[in-house]
């Protein structure tokens, strides 16, 4: 009867063992969660450049489809910022009918890097590029419109995310005078693609 008594004591887990891998597992997660925000929230930052490249696309092939001067727009809603594509000469709204795209992750554009921590603007475009909304005329070619009139310009537009951790992260797109989207992505040091 002693042996069945000394091997119920043995078996299963002692107080000081459960609560032993209780902390580690809880000194796991606590170093691991930021690390898994921060790549959620790159991998949001991410995907929204890549669907605003898509709309520019967009903006550019409507251009030269409807042989009109096409622009593309953002609003800041509730839901986060929204870029969409008009006419040039329409000023209304935007409208379930646009070409649109929410961004992903709570983003804000800007017209340069600016605010604690915010790298420097990029300097190696080769042209002087434009920071308003971008227009893409007939042919395609990206232009500023004004008053009936659309000048072939480069553009550049910054965006920032705002994560749980960290100051957040940095993008940019910009569009050569020829045409090329280009995404840009902010690794700490320098600016990659």
């Amino acid at each position: 009867m002693g042996r069945s008594g000394d091997q119920g004591r043995r078996a299963g887990f002692s107080l000081i063992e459960v609560t032993v891998v209780v902390a580690i597992a809880l000194v796991v997660t606590a170093t691991a969660i930021p690390s898994i925000t921060t790549v959620v929230a790159n991998a949001k930052m991410r995907a929204s450049m890549t669907s605003l490249s898509g709309l520019l696309q967009n903006c550019r092939m409507a251009a030269v489809q409807q042989n009109k001067t096409m622009t593309t727009k953002f609003v800041a809603q509730t839901t986060g910022l929204v870029g969409y594509v008009k006419d040039a000469t329409d000023s209304s709204a935007l409208a379930r009918k646009d070409y649109q795209v929410e961004m992903q992750a709570p983003i804000n554009k800007l017209t340069t890097p600016s605010g604690g921590g915010a790298p420097a603007a990029i300097s190696t475009l080769g042209f002087t590029p434009q920071t308003g909304n971008p227009s893409f005329n007939t042919r395609g070619l990206p232009c500023l419109y004004s008053a009936g009139a659309c000048t072939n310009y480069g553009f550049i537009s910054y965006y920032k995310d705002t994560r749980i951790a960290g100051s957040g992260g940095w993008a940019a797109i910009s569009i050569s005078p020829a045409g090329r989207i280009k995404r840009w992505f902010w690794n700490g040091s320098d600016w990659t693609d």
